[in-house]
């Protein structure tokens, strides 16, 4: 009976135990399924986003090589030139990696490769024009492994550093004597510094700075300066501005940086004296511009650290990711703040583009102004006296601005604008022109304007600068006078013929027909 007792004692434990193990079992089960609801719907809406990403991830890691070979290209070679001929290298670059059978995108942009929309915007902010010639200027300056050496006339690259890189950086010019003992404690602190205003020669005891020729001595990074040896800080970055507008350095000395050509754009200088007119004319528009970029700034600064922290907790997750309860928690907790942060990145992206409907009314105006501008820095080709500085351009817009008739009808006040800055800068910059330079001002500043518009096309703006060039002249038409119209004079009729289809396609054969009445054209006084 004593065995029997002990045996139903035994069983009576054993089957008790089961049915705790299967009714702790069970409330695993129930809070993972809790856990799974929460886990798959939390993904739900990154799941859809996150297949897209790897297709696109898939596709990039293909084309990656060319990608990569032609960033490394446009790092290395083309910061000192124009925007429109880096695009041209950039078309023939993506023509031969093709050929040569090496996998890259269509079409190649550095700011899409190397650059971080996040990092782009936070440069917009701190004064980096918009344009896709200054954001790739910002690329190469952040991305390059050589110091940059920014050719910067208008001081725009000068100020952008200045912004970003704030009360760290410090400015000196290379006359300042001190130069090597600020850039020794620069060196040894991992500060900023900027070198200003250099001229077409350097110091040659900046050479190891600029070779970065960095050696370890007993675990320590060193560097060489002047007879010293100078500890090295990895945080060190190194910035040199030229205001030179067409420097010339040695082969020496563009191998040891990056030139980067920081001249201000038609379509930068544009979108900033675009602001300069909102500012005075809307301000308040402007102002909640500036606020919404802020808060779209900080928006998707959040959404990208979400994602960043989701991803990691999900690659860090070890044994079964439902018992994970710190994932579960932070997932929901990061989906709240989610989906709250997007419903404010709409609204914002909304609410900016009617702001900037509002701010595109006065892009003619900017225009005008760019056209000026980019005509006042040309007379420095007709005399080296002619300088006049992007800041005093600025000032004397807004002046403009201030003193032109007011009306509440915006097509008005855009006419009474674009009169005001056109006569004022005219007047204010002819004070400072010989007298027999100013008609040739006058005459820039008018066919400026029909290049623009597109009145004179570049084949008849060239054809009046250059000459006629490699026209053939197979098919042009007999003269119909030698003594009247010399063989040159008659080959540039034919060509204003071919160059000027739209105005002049019969010219030649309308000059033969009536040659009496061009003749006498010809013979007045102001034909």
């Amino acid at each position: 009976v004593i065995d029997q007792v002990a045996a139903l004692q035994k069983k009576l434990k054993d089957t008790n135990d089961e049915k705790e193990r299967l009714i702790n079992e069970a409330d695993l089960t129930k809070a993972r399924l809790a856990r799974a609801d929460i886990l798959t719907v939390g993904l739900a809406d990154e799941g859809v986003r996150w297949r897209q990403t790897v297709d696109q991830i898939r596709q990039d890691i293909i084309n990656l090589t060319g990608d990569v070979f032609l960033s490394s290209a446009a790092i290395s070679y083309y910061g000192p030139f124009t925007g429109v001929y880096r695009n041209d290298i950039v078309e023939n670059w993506l023509k031969f990696t093709k050929d040569a059978g090496i996998p890259c995108g269509d079409s190649f942009d550095l700011r899409e490769v190397m650059g971080n929309p996040v990092e782009i915007r936070d440069w917009n902010l701190q004064g980096l024009p918009a344009d896709s010639v200054s954001i790739n200027n910002g690329v190469m300056t952040v991305r390059g492994k050589r110091w940059p050496l920014m050719i910067d006339p208008q001081g725009q690259g000068n100020k952008w550093i200045k912004k970003k890189e704030g009360k760290e950086l410090k400015a000196i010019k290379m006359t300042n004597p001190k130069m090597l003992l600020f850039l020794e404690g620069a060196i040894r602190t991992g500060n900023c510094l900027l070198l200003e205003d250099l001229e077409e020669m350097l110091d040659p005891a900046l050479d190891p700075v600029l070779l970065k020729a960095v050696f370890e001595t007993n675990g320590r990074l060193q560097i060489k300066l002047g007879d010293s040896e100078v500890d090295y800080d990895k945080n060190f970055k190194f910035y040199m501005t030229t205001k030179m507008p067409n420097p010339h350095y040695f082969p020496e000395v563009c191998i040891k940086v990056t030139v980067i050509n920081f001249t201000v754009t038609f379509d930068g200088l544009e979108e900033q004296l675009l602001n300069e007119v909102v500012s005075k004319e809307i301000p308040e528009s402007l102002a909640r511009k500036t606020e919404l970029m802020l808060q779209l700034a900080d928006d998707k600064k959040v959404l990208a650290a979400l994602e960043d922290k989701i991803l990691k907790l999900l690659s860090e997750s070890s044994g079964n990711i439902l018992d994970d309860k710190t994932l579960i928690s932070t997932l929901a907790e990061s989906k709240e703040t989610s989906k709250a942060v997007n419903i404010r990145v709409k609204e914002a992206e909304e609410a900016a583009t009617s702001i900037e409907a509002a701010c595109t009314e006065y892009t003619p105006v900017a225009t005008c102004g760019s056209i000026l501008y980019f005509v006042i820095a040309d007379m420095a080709n007709v005399n080296p006296m002619y300088q006049f500085s992007l800041t005093y351009f600025v000032r004397l817009f807004n002046n403009c601005i201030d003193i032109a008739q007011k009306s509440d009808d915006i097509d008005i006040r855009m006419v009474n604008l674009s009169h005001s800055i056109l006569a004022n800068i005219f007047v204010n910059v002819c004070r400072g022109l010989f007298e027999e330079d100013k008609l040739t001002f006058s005459f820039i500043i008018a066919t400026a304007y029909q290049r623009q518009s597109g009145e004179i096309n570049g084949a008849e703006w060239s054809l009046l600068l250059r000459g006629i060039g490699l026209l053939s002249m197979a098919e042009r038409p007999p003269n119909p006078d030698p003594e009247f119209f010399s063989d040159k004079m008659w080959d540039f009729v034919y060509a204003i013929q071919m160059y000027a289809p739209e105005h002049c396609s019969t010219l030649c054969e309308h000059i033969t027909t009536y040659m009496e009445d061009w003749k006498d054209w010809m013979a007045l006084d102001e034909p």
